[in-house]
Order: C-alpha cells, then sequence, then structure tokens
C-alpha cells in the first residue's frame, strides 16, 4: 500500500501561448452553449516505456530490461531441430522472479490493448513458458505442417509480466508479434513498459497514466437583474461576462500535468558470434 500526496499541487507557470488556446476554447465553447470543465490529472505515478524492434533468434536468445538497471527480466528464444522431420517453440522465460499471464493449458496469454495487469491476475514463475510451437515433415513433394498455441499469427499483442524491483512486484507489458509464415516461425518484441509504482496495476499497452481527479465545472456568471432588464444587450453583457470569468478560471487553476512518459529506443543488434543480445 503507498502513500498518497496529501499536500497542495505546485503549479506551474503557463505560456502566453498555451493563455491565448484557453481563452479561445473558453470563447468557442460558450458561444456552442456548452459547458467549459478541467480535468485534474494524477502526478503520482509515471510509466515507463522502452520501444524496440528486435527479432528474436533461433536456438539463441534476446533478453529484454524493463527497468534499465543492467539486469535482465525476461529472454524470448526460438528452438529448432529436425531435418525432414522437424519442430520449433517460441518460449520465453523470467529471470529471477519475474512472472507471466499463462492460460491453462500452460501457454504465454495473449492480451488485447487495454487489459488488465495487476494482482487480481495469476502469474507464473520461475520457468520458461511455450507462446507457440510448430511440428512438421518436409521431404520431396510431401509437405505437412502444424501450429499450436495462442500466439500463432498474431500482430502486437501483449504479454503480462511482473518483476521485482528492490524486493517489490511492478507490474508491465511486453508488445510482441509473432508468424509463421516460415519455418519454424518468426516472432518480434516491438515495445515493452512498466509501472514505476510497487504493487499498481497497468493496462495492455499503456504508456501514460490515466487521469484520476475528479472533473470539475467551470464557474459561469450570473445575471443581475439589470442585465435582465436590458433584454437581449443585457444578455450579450452576462454571456461575455461569463467567458471571461471561466478563462481566467482556467488560466489559475490549471495546472501543467507532472505525469511523465519516458521513451527511449533500443534496437536489437545480432551478431553470429554473439549467443545473446539485449533489447
Amino acid at each position: 500500500m503507498r502513500n498518497s500526496s496529501t499536500g497542495p499541487r505546485t503549479r506551474q507557470p503557463l505560456s502566453e501561448s498555451f493563455t491565448k488556446h484557453v481563452n479561445a476554447y473558453a470563447l468557442a465553447a460558450g458561444a456552442a452553449g456548452v459547458a467549459v470543465i478541467a480535468l485534474g490529472q494524477s502526478a503520482e505515478a509515471d510509466i515507463v516505456v522502452t520501444h524496440a524492434h528486435g527479432n528474436v533468434p533461433i536456438n539463441k536468445y534476446v533478453s529484454i530490461d524493463l527497468n534499465h538497471d543492467g539486469i535482465p527480466d525476461f529472454r524470448f528464444t526460438i528452438s529448432f531441430s529436425g531435418y525432414h522431420f522437424f519442430g520449433g517453440t517460441l518460449r520465453v522465460r523470467p529471470q529471477g522472479a519475474g512472472g507471466l499471464m499463462a492460460t491453462a493449458g500452460g501457454y504465454a496469454a495473449v492480451l488485447s490493448q487495454g487489459a488488465s495487469i495487476g494482482s487480481g491476475q495469476a502469474f507464473t514463475a520461475g520457468k520458461p513458458i511455450r507462446m507457440a510451437r510448430t511440428a512438421g515433415f518436409d521431404y520431396n513433394s510431401v509437405y505437412s505442417r502444424n501450429f499450436f498455441g495462442p500466439w500463432d499469427n498474431v500482430q502486437n499483442r501483449f504479454l503480462g509480466v511482473e518483476f521485482l524491483i528492490g524486493g517489490a512486484t511492478h507490474y508491465g507489458w511486453v508488445r510482441v508479434t509473432v508468424s509463421d509464415a516460415h519455418i519454424p516461425m518468426t516472432a518480434t518484441v516491438t515495445g515493452y513498459a512498466y509501472e514505476t509504482i510497487a504493487g499498481q496495476s497497468i493496462q495492455a499497452g499503456q504508456m501514460i497514466e490515466q487521469a484520476s481527479a475528479p472533473v470539475e465545472s467551470v464557474p459561469f456568471a450570473k445575471p443581475s437583474l439589470g442585465m435582465l432588464a436590458l433584454g437581449s444587450q443585457g444578455l450579450e453583457l452576462w454571456r461575455r461576462e461569463s467567458l471571461l470569468l471561466s478563462a481566467q478560471y482556467l488560466v489559475a487553476n490549471f495546472a501543467a500535468p507532472t505525469s511523465r512518459l519516458f521513451q527511449s529506443k533500443s534496437y536489437i543488434r545480432l551478431a553470429p558470434s554473439q549467443p545473446k543480445e539485449t533489447l
């Protein structure tokens, strides 16, 4: 359980261009007769995202380091053997005390965008888990091949992962594309991310924190009796006063969000003489 800060948020200075945009937005919203709202945003957590594009090698392995501390967290490999009869398996193995969301059949679970990854899910730790496997026969004009597992021909789907930082559990995702167009198969890691707050859930594919503060309505000026007595002219004066008040409120109360998106690019370089690579 983490403690949340109860102190006041530090207000950030607003640029002149931003102030102009807020004023223009308030005017446009008022002219359309809609309410203007200010959204609060959580400043407590960050999601660290790494963009990658690395092919999983055959009979070697490639590692990923989610928090870039120099210690691999998960590693991927495609094992392949055979000649006329052949077989291949794509596996992912947690390093240390890491874990992966898995299916009842023993395969790594395929997650769609937005799926929840956190303490409410079951994780398998300490052993390699299959993602996909293939088996077949190829001799002269006779060819037969089967593909097994939920990762057959998926594009940019997600693994749900957990790992430890300083003894505390953190959750994250790894984005993978798998194709069976070639024997035995191809697999590409296209990115990964983790939540920096220990024990806090993350959604598959999530890259920024979700706004968590309640929606707050922007105040509008109330028409005075004098304005009402002026009829249409008074209504115009009231509208202008309301727009000015709402714009001033947005400028005075909007604080630039402190939640950040860390992005780093890391590209795999496969060298025949190297037994492993790190994304």
